[in-house]
């Protein structure tokens, strides 16, 4: 049996920036971004898109584009999209990583500020080598956090 190893804080650094600038690319409505982070045959559980798993780059980058069209792709629009990582685990299995934790993302527009979060999991497979790393995202789980705002969504 193979049990996972703790990351080097290098790894472990270069694996969060990647996240970071995956999520901040769906808020700029980046799809080369995107694309660059994720492998082409990347599959998705995403519980307030579709009851089914989703499979494939181009539903996300055609989703990305709909993101920029309808805020503008940020500042211009007045909305201003945030996010945060809370409580990060990173599991490496060889050229595998797996990252756990809440996903929490604040959009602050016309005065408002609403805040919204779920818990996700993401695998992701260094396709390069030792010398040049390239970490792309192979799966993605998200799940829900029962809220008054997501109760409506679960149940209808």
């Amino acid at each position: 049996m193979t049990y996972p190893s703790d990351p080097s804080p290098e790894l472990a650094r270069r694996l969060l920036d990647i996240l970071d600038r995956s999520l901040q690319s769906i808020w700029d409505g980046d799809p080369e971004a995107y694309a660059a982070l994720t492998a082409e045959d990347v599959s998705f559980y995403e519980w307030y898109i579709s009851p089914v798993r989703v499979d494939g780059l181009d539903f996300h980058l055609r989703e990305i584009m709909v993101h920029r069209a309808a805020v503008g792709g940020g500042d211009e629009t007045g909305v201003r999209i945030e996010h945060e990582i809370l409580q990060p685990r990173i599991q490496v299995y060889g050229d595998t990583a797996i990252l756990s934790y809440t996903l929490f993302v604040r959009v602050v527009q016309g005065g408002r500020v609403q805040h919204f979060s779920h818990n996700e999991s993401r695998v992701y497979h260094n396709l390069g080598d030792t010398d040049a790393p390239d970490w792309k995202l192979v799966h993605c789980h998200k799940s829900p956090i029962a809220t008054e705002g997501s109760m409506g969504v679960l149940r209808g």
